[in-house]
């Protein structure tokens, strides 16, 4: 599997081997890069039509951001239909219900202890509970209000320090003959505020949501999630938003700081090239450059090169010590986060960028057999753990295609200036207009495949409930209970 970067991926035995929730993280991960392929294929033939006309404008751009909308649409909907398959095939549906209570849960000072009666056996069982309320403040409420207080104030400092950026070192740079400058400093400087702000909320939230004390782990890495949805969609997205859709038509601080010409779409296009190829850069110093120098480290601190020098050999150690030194594995949060936040980028903002998906490919497949080679080779093996979906990661999917819906709408008809193709005489309350006649259908049509598309596989569902049915006939014989 890892070595083999061209075959499928071993599903059945990832599920046998780590269990349901890594196997369902690799599940995803494969049905993302396959729906990859089509905006990949067709953004780089837009960005060849770009080339040919030397425009960020053409008349296939505003065809190009109805796609990805749909596209985005697709995406989230049908993986909830392979979700709900492999619910049946893994026998999963009831895992939340029959999770376990966190240990830290318990142990916890702030955790309430109580008793109550059974329904089932009828004796007196052990529950605990942290709830508490905002009105007045106490608990969990208590400490997630102090949460979202410090993401809130991460936020306003990640909106403050795009607009200073764009104001001071970007606008300046920005003319009609040379957009290319200002906008590959705007695109470095964003990305490294963007990645900053982002290791110092993974420092701290963790110790936030370990403070905020929740109840199972399901519940625990939920609200892990939300909260960097709450952060992220601002820390990541604002920028393109500010240069996108903002400042050509509202004062930003009190001044007019609207690109040249009123061109903003080639100033987009640019930050995002530069966005994926730092982040794909970033990936490979962390997965390749990092690891060698933290080696090299090692070995300068156990004297290894002088020990060579003098002849002494060096310790061998078993496969077993190896591996009892290897890291601990941290969960698969940090396995999600990247892809799904790339999934925004993609659904929202690669019409300006249409080659953003080809790069997003690439560096996917290099990196799932990258994440793959961690887990089986540089980390402890992690206990089997079980899942019936992919938690909340569901949800903020959920959200980033419907503000596609919106964004592509703006990029339609405010970024770019495509429609003029179809409409040379438009002026800019049409092209409002333009905007929301857009939005109304893209959301009509958004529903509509949520609609038409079912999430229940039939027959996943019939095959369930037959071995449901075989195993409780088999129950029945082995113990010899009578059928009601």
């Amino acid at each position: 599997w890892v070595m083999s970067p061209l075959s499928p991926q071993p599903l059945e035995d990832i599920r046998d081997y780590f269990g349901e929730k890594i196997a369902l993280f690799y599940t995803w991960v494969g049905f993302y890069n396959t729906m990859l392929w089509l905006p990949a294929i067709i953004g780089s033939l837009l960005s060849c039509t770009k080339a040919y006309f030397g425009t960020s404008d053409t008349p296939w751009v505003s065809l190009y951001g109805v796609f990805m909308t749909l596209w985005s649409v697709l995406v989230t909907h049908l993986w909830k239909r392979l979700e709900a398959q492999r619910q049946y095939e893994w026998d999963t549906l009831d895992f939340e219900e029959q999770e376990e209570v966190r240990i830290e849960f318990i142990k916890n000072p702030s955790t309430l202890h109580n008793q109550h009666i059974n329904e089932v056996t009828g004796q007196m069982d052990p529950y605990w509970f942290d709830e508490g309320s905002l009105f007045p403040p106490s608990g969990r409420a208590a400490r997630s209000m102090v949460t979202f207080a410090f993401i809130f104030f991460l936020d306003g400092m990640s909106i403050w320090l795009s607009i200073f950026i764009y104001q001071h070192q970007v606008h300046p740079l920005l003319t009609v003959e040379d957009h290319h400058t200002g906008s590959t400093i705007g695109g470095i400087l964003f990305s490294v505020v963007s990645m900053g702000l982002d290791r110092v909320f993974g420092v701290l939230v963790g110790r936030l949501i370990q403070w905020e004390n929740w109840r199972t782990e399901t519940q625990h890495e939920d609200a892990l999630i939300k909260r960097s949805c709450a952060f992220n969609i601002f820390n990541k997205y604002f920028a393109f938003v500010l240069v996108g859709f903002l400042v050509n038509h509202v004062p930003i601080m009190g001044h007019d700081l609207s690109c040249p010409d009123w061109q903003c779409m080639p100033v987009v296009h640019v930050m995002l090239m530069v966005h994926f190829i730092n982040t794909g850069l970033l990936q490979f110093l962390e997965a390749n450059v990092l690891p060698w120098i933290l080696k090299q480290i090692s070995d300068f601190k156990n004297n290894s090169g002088l020990k060579k020098k003098a002849g002494l050999t060096a310790t061998t150690k078993t496969p077993m010590e190896l591996s009892m030194e290897a890291d601990d594995f941290n969960g698969v949060y940090d396995y999600y986060s990247p892809y799904v936040f790339q999934f925004g980028y993609i659904a929202c903002f690669t019409v300006a960028f249409p080659m953003g998906s080809l790069f997003a490919l690439v560096t996917n497949l290099y990196q799932l057999r990258v994440s793959a080679k961690t887990l089986v080779m540089n980390t402890k093996r992690p206990q089997y753990t079980c899942a019936s979906d992919i938690g909340a990661w569901q949800d903020v999917m959920d959200q980033i295609a419907s503000f596609s819906v919106i964004s592509n709408s703006l990029i339609i008809g405010v970024t770019s200036h495509s429609c003029y193709f179809y409409f040379p005489e438009m002026t800019m309350v049409q092209r409002m207009w333009s905007v929301i006649i857009i939005e109304h259908l893209l959301f009509a049509a958004k529903i509509f495949i949520e609609n038409i598309i079912r999430i229940d596989d039939v027959d996943a569902r019939r095959e369930y409930e037959m071995k449901q049915s075989m195993m409780e006939f088999h129950l029945r014989e082995t113990f010899g209970l009578k059928t009601e």
